[in-house]
């Protein structure tokens, strides 16, 4: 507990002060902790018999008396003994906050022929509350409020607490009341010269004077005023035969002090000496002998004062002898008339053996620490000089071998009757080992703050006791800010009450939780954290505090979402690719029946249009699948080293002619030197698709900017697109301020097919196919917009560090026709598409020969036939064309080979173990490309019948 020293010494004296008697001791039991004793007396002779008490006291012949014993130890009551102390009583009483915590004693002894330590169970009862309150906090500190009430009503002693301004009655012991025969009710609230009026009998009201003129001295004073013993006569109900009752007092008024000094309240206690005085009265024998005993009873009364106030006197002296003896402080003593200090010993060493050569205030500043001698010096003359009333300052003393002690050293000025400075006492505290923990646990915050995780710590009411800087740097506020709020006004602003409640029921139950929660943020940001609580509870095992641990999970749920859309396009690219291998070979058919109906339709233009519509159905069918491809990136890619800004300049003007008038276009950093490898007519459509979709985001005008970059991955100050490895990227950024994108949208730009356009304005494959085309050139996709202000695309495509390839011319025709007769091994699992493929190649004068399987063909070869080529299929059931093409190579060294499917992805992955002389026709086709494909393959030119 904090403060302990000065606590028991307050308890040592309000027991002195309660009681009336001679002597009082405090003893406080902690566990795990010295015993700490304080010992005041009233009289410098009891003080001084009792010298040796505080020595015994920490031996091991001290032992503590039982629970409410009345007797003190053996050791302690031989020593009272001697000091000619004759009655004396020791009471135990236990604190806790619901589980024992430590002990304290109080014991009081007396000179008087009388029951010593009246007031004791009070004054145990006081401290009980004030250690409780020190342990239990603010709860405590309400329930030992209403304890003591009850405790103060209750006490044996005849108390009042008054008022000092009106002297109201504010509360009342029941032995008051009961002696004054008055209720509660009747007296507390009311002035108390009201409640108890001057006897009819006195003139002048002369029997409440003197305890008026003793409740100011008080007042004004703010010191105790002992009253001299006084008759007061009680008033009689009626129901008790009305009249007074004669009583004699000794009253004592003392100030309740607040901490800046002001009078709050006046105790006024009395201690009913009437039976003493009547015991040393004779018997009245007749009217004329009445007044001679009452004038023995006055010479008995004054000769009781006179001896208190010597009592009294003596114990004073005592009293500061024990309390410079028991606590741990120092009590220092400068004298500023002869320069003379006086020091009490301490516990402490070395530091007590230091003080007995501290006689004059040179000694004292010659142990500061030198860093620190100026500034107390100075500041202790300062004080002095301004006549200021307290004064304290912390610093280091230095004593012998070196060791340094941290002290705080605390004053008051006594000033003389012309209002001078007399003498400065005080008292030193030895603060090393609180200064030591205060570095321990400003470490411990200070590691606790190099934390990422946001750490904090909350009361089981869930107001925050603790917030670490990552907390502050999360969540907007400062500890200043939350420190004592609940987190519900703040953290969990926005959490369901039920995730919450449920969250502290397993907490409670299994003394941790862990799981996902939604935090607030002091700008009203709403996010995902995964918290970790964990019970905090006291050596008993009752709960304490709780101990939460926040991370951060956005960027981890960002991540998580972004692979859930990678994974949802991976899934709808596989699926569009298997279906535009399907209609590819539909297409194939179409494609390849229309031409030659539209060949030989010549003569009935009639159907011949009708042949072309069918025709240019197909072309617009194969047009989608490619974009399908595109997307699932399984097109045929033929990349190239190109100049990026060579590429973009190259379509301006087709960009330019698909805007309106009032879209400014501009083309910024067209560096030429800047090259990637790409397929460069899938790289114009892409770009072109992103103008087109800025174009329809901006209907009434707009700035459209087109801008190259460089960015390095590894640098700080790069944009970082999360799926791409470290290295160089160009990256095309096509911006535009028009209508932008909302957030609800954004998640679906790249599914096909998903457009927020009319069915006529647009398919729902553009942002895909750009998408499917970056992705399978190595590169990546990203979107930035804003609702109202625009939309930002960026492509990251891989630098190419060489100069680039220059674009080939259109090629010339040879005009000759195929060598008639050339065997062909087709090998196709449609029948529909082979027996189409069959009649053409035929038409074409190719000899023939049609397989269903890759194994039917490859017994073929094996049976010795020979082919001039194999031209199959890639995708098929079994065997599949490239491990046909494999086999056949194996058993035909230098075949050669045409592949052609709809789905190229996988002749494209095995090019490099086919050998170059393999070729690639991608479905569908007609029968002009269909004838272009067979004169590459075979090496043979061919010219059109």
């Amino acid at each position: 507990m904090a403060n302990d020293a000065a606590g028991l010494e307050k308890a040592a004296r309000l027991a002195l002060m309660a009681s009336g008697d001679d002597w009082a001791m405090v003893s406080l039991y902690l566990p795990g902790t010295a015993p700490q004793h304080v010992c005041t007396a009233a009289s410098p002779a009891v003080r001084a018999a009792l010298e040796g008490l505080e020595a015994q006291m920490h031996s091991d012949e001290y032992t503590m008396p039982q629970p409410d014993s009345g007797t003190l130890p053996d050791a302690c009551r031989d020593l009272v003994r001697r000091a000619g102390l004759r009655s004396y009583r020791a009471l135990r009483r236990r604190f806790s906050d619901g589980a024992e915590q430590g002990h304290c004693v109080l014991a009081t002894a007396s000179a008087a022929d009388r029951p010593a330590g009246r007031g004791l169970e009070l004054l145990a009862d006081l401290f009980l509350a004030s250690a409780s309150e020190r342990v239990a906090g603010t709860a405590g500190a309400r329930q030992a409020q209403e304890h003591f009430r009850l405790l103060f009503e209750s006490a044996p002693g005849l108390y009042l607490v008054l008022e000092p301004d009106t002297f109201r009655i504010v509360a009342a012991s029941n032995a008051y009341l009961h002696a004054t025969m008055v209720t509660r009710e009747q007296v507390v609230g009311r002035p108390l010269f009201e409640v108890f009026p001057d006897d009819p009998a006195e003139s002048g009201g002369s029997s409440v004077a003197p305890l008026r003129a003793s409740l100011q001295r008080v007042r004004q004073t703010r010191v105790q005023d002992v009253m001299a013993v006084q008759r007061y006569p009680i008033r009689r109900p009626e129901a008790a035969g009305g009249g007074f009752e004669v009583r004699y007092w000794s009253p004592i008024n003392s100030p309740v002090l607040d901490p800046d000094g002001r009078v709050m309240f006046i105790i006024h206690r009395v201690e009913d000496v009437t039976d003493y005085v009547l015991a040393h009265r004779p018997s009245d024998t007749d009217a004329s002998e009445r007044k001679a005993s009452r004038l023995e009873a006055e010479i008995v009364v004054r000769s009781y004062e006179l001896k208190r106030m010597a009592d009294s006197l003596a114990q004073s002296e005592q009293r500061l002898r024990y309390v410079t003896r028991a606590t741990n402080d120092v009590v220092w003593d400068w004298s500023m008339a002869d320069d003379s200090l006086w020091c009490s010993r301490s516990a402490f060493e070395p530091l007590g053996s230091v003080l007995a050569r501290w006689t004059h205030l040179a000694d004292w500043e010659a142990c500061i620490h030198p860093d620190d001698r100026e500034r107390v010096g100075a500041s202790l003359r300062m004080g002095v000089a301004a006549g200021r009333e307290n004064w304290a300052a912390e610093y280091r003393l230095r004593l012998p071998g070196g060791v340094e002690r941290s002290v705080l050293h605390r004053c008051f000025m006594v000033i003389d009757e012309q209002g001078g400075p007399q003498r400065m006492v005080g008292s030193i505290a030895d603060l090393t080992e609180q200064k030591q923990q205060e570095a321990r646990l400003r470490m411990q915050a200070e590691m606790l703050d190099y934390a990422t995780d946001a750490i904090i710590v909350r009361d089981l009411d869930n107001r925050v006791l603790y917030w670490n800087q990552a907390a502050a740097a999360r969540y907007g506020w400062s500890s200043d800010e939350v420190i004592g709020r609940p987190v519900g006004e703040t953290l969990y602003a926005q959490c369901a009450p039920s995730d919450f409640q449920h969250a502290m029921q397993v907490l409670m139950r299994h003394g941790d939780y862990s799981g996902r929660m939604v935090h607030s943020a002091a700008d009203g940001r709403k996010f995902i954290v995964h918290v970790h609580w964990i019970l905090v509870r006291r050596e008993d095992g009752t709960p304490r505090a709780i101990l939460s641990v926040v991370t951060d999970l956005s960027e981890q749920i960002a991540l998580e979402q972004r692979l859930l859309q990678i994974q949802k396009l991976e899934s709808l690219g596989r699926l569009t690719g298997g279906l535009a291998h399907d209609f590819n070979n539909w297409l194939t058919v179409i494609l390849g029946n229309a031409e030659e109906l539209v060949d030989a339709l010549a003569a009935q233009p009639q159907l011949r249009d009708i042949a072309r519509l069918i025709q240019m159905a197909g072309e617009r069918g194969a047009d989608l699948t490619r974009r399908l491809l595109a997307f699932g990136r399984r097109q045929a890619l033929k990349p190239q080293i190109l100049a990026v800004g060579e590429a973009i300049e190259s379509i301006r003007p087709l960009i330019a002619r698909s805007l309106p008038e009032n879209i400014d276009l501009q083309l910024l950093e067209m560096n030429h030197r800047w090259c990637v490898y790409a397929d460069r007519a899938q790289l114009e459509a892409a770009i072109l698709n992103l103008c087109l979709n800025a174009r329809d985001a901006m209907p009434n005008g707009g700035k459209l900017a087109i801008e190259l970059l460089l960015v390095e991955m590894e640098s700080p100050a790069a944009e970082r697109s999360k799926s791409l490895p470290p290295g160089e990227y160009v990256v095309i950024a096509v911006a535009d301020n028009g209508s932008g994108i909302p957030q609800d949208v954004m998640d679906h730009v790249f599914e096909p097919f998903f457009t927020t356009k009319d069915e006529a304005s647009g398919s729902g494959l553009g942002l895909s196919m750009v998408y499917g085309f970056v992705k399978q050139s190595s590169g990546d996709v990203t979107i930035y917009s804003e609702p109202g202000r625009g939309t930002q695309v960026k492509l990251y495509l891989p630098r190419a560090h060489t100069e680039p390839e220059p674009r080939p011319g259109p090629a010339a025709s040879s005009g000759v026709r195929l060598r008639a007769g050339c065997a062909i091994l087709l090998v196709e699992d449609d029948p529909i598409v082979r027996a189409h493929l069959s009649t053409q190649l035929r038409e074409l004068g190719c000899a023939v020969v049609e397989a269903s399987r890759a194994e039917e063909a490859l017994a073929r070869l094996a049976a010795g036939e020979s082919f001039d080529l194999l031209f199959t299929d890639v995708v098929m059931p079994g065997l599949s064309g490239i491990e046909l093409s494999k086999r056949a190579r194996a058993l035909r060294p230098g075949m050669r080979i045409l592949l052609s499917s709809g789905y190229t992805f996988e002749a494209m992955r095995h090019q490099d173990d086919l050998g170059p002389d393999v070729r690639f026709l991608n479905k569908p086709y007609g029968k002009s490309v269909l004838a272009q494909a067979l004169s590459d393959a075979l090496g043979e030119p061919w010219e059109a019948r």
